[in-house]
């Protein structure tokens, strides 16, 4: 089930940050990469042009709004394992029980039958359990992706404007779309900034109305 869960959400999450001038996306499996050093190199990022580029690694690993997705999807992912191994457990202590009275000749056949049957439906049951976290877990991962999705699109937009960029592409190492960038095109710093900025409020907004 972990391995599910994680492929499911990490998949989910790296369709939403590759982008090429703002209208089209690709999903890449991003990676944290010197995401520090890349930072640091855009933050006098202040050229005007027609191009400009995102380090993925770096937003992937310090976008606030990712990383909180990242930590709230493996806190539901290893209480729903707690879940299903108690599950399970119970179920093979309950099949155990069975098999042994039913060595020993302590059930009659209508008992022992229907006992059987109970024990399928339990079975068929957890397996549309797990089925059902599974696709609840994805289908959260999905909306927390459009979200995400969005205020990068957003964010994005606005920078063009003030900016002028007609294009700005997505670069992570390994798996870059360009071949050659200029580091003083790279906005990545700004993009984060505000990015968390626009979180940040979001989430101050969300704990103050409760």
């Amino acid at each position: 089930m972990k391995n599910t869960f994680t492929r499911s959400f990490y998949f989910a999450l790296t369709l939403i940050i590759s982008f090429v001038a703002f209208t089209s996306c690709q999903p890449k499996e991003s990676k944290t990469a010197n995401a520090t050093n890349t930072t640091t190199s855009s933050s006098n990022s202040t050229n005007n042009g027609d191009i400009a580029y995102v380090n993925l690694d770096t937003l992937n690993t310090y976008y606030d709004y990712l990383v909180d997705i990242k930590n709230r999807t493996e806190k539901k992912q290893t209480e729903m394992r707690r879940q299903l191994e108690q599950s399970e457990i119970q179920l093979q202590s309950e099949a155990e029980s069975f098999q042994k009275r039913a060595s020993q000749g302590l059930l009659s056949e209508n008992a022992a039958k229907k006992e059987q049957q109970d024990l399928q439906t339990k079975y068929q049951m957890l397996e549309r359990q797990k089925g059902s976290m599974s696709e609840a877990l994805m289908l959260q991962g999905e909306k927390d992706m459009n979200k995400a999705y969005s205020d990068i699109e957003s964010v994005l937009e606005e920078y063009k404007a003030e900016k002028g960029y007609k294009v700005v592409l997505g670069t992570q190492k390994g798996m870059s779309m360009i071949l050659y960038t200029d580091k003083e095109l790279d906005i990545t710093k700004t993009v984060l900034e505000r990015l968390n900025a626009k979180y940040k409020a979001e989430k101050d907004s969300t704990e103050t109305a409760q």
